[in-house]
């Protein structure tokens, strides 16, 4: 159990580090489910850990930009009725491309372990 949870950190750790770049959960949920080396249903469930691992320290940075965001008047007024309900479609949308990017980044892991030479381990790298 406790390499389930080091393939999903090692997966969320190059989602937060690539995280200035689009689609960063996809690659992070590749690298879990490629070191995990697994078939397709666990690399859905690893790239789903890592996209959630990895959206801890996401949102430490999106919920601060969030503020300062509706601060400068862009979005919907923290006065306005609808607000919970924008909060709620943005949060989800968050989650949303963090988990579920991470999660299809898994199957893509699977996929590049069953029918490709390359290595995506992490570890290799540094």
């Amino acid at each position: 159990m406790t390499g389930l949870f080091r393939d999903a950190g090692w997966g969320a750790a190059v989602t937060v580090v690539l995280s200035v770049l689009p689609f960063s959960p996809v690659v992070g949920g590749a690298v879990a489910s490629h070191r995990r080396g697994c078939r397709y249903a666990a690399g859905l469930a690893i790239g789903l850990l890592s996209g959630v691992v990895a959206a801890i320290p996401l949102l430490v940075l999106f919920v601060p930009t969030l503020l300062v965001v509706g601060w400068l008047g862009y979005g919907v007024p923290p006065s306005s009725p609808a607000y919970d309900l924008f909060l709620a479609i943005v949060f989800g949308l968050f989650g949303l491309y963090t988990v579920g990017l991470s999660a299809l980044g898994g199957l893509g892991g699977v996929w590049a372990r069953l029918h490709t030479d390359w290595d995506l381990d992490p570890a290799r790298w540094l």
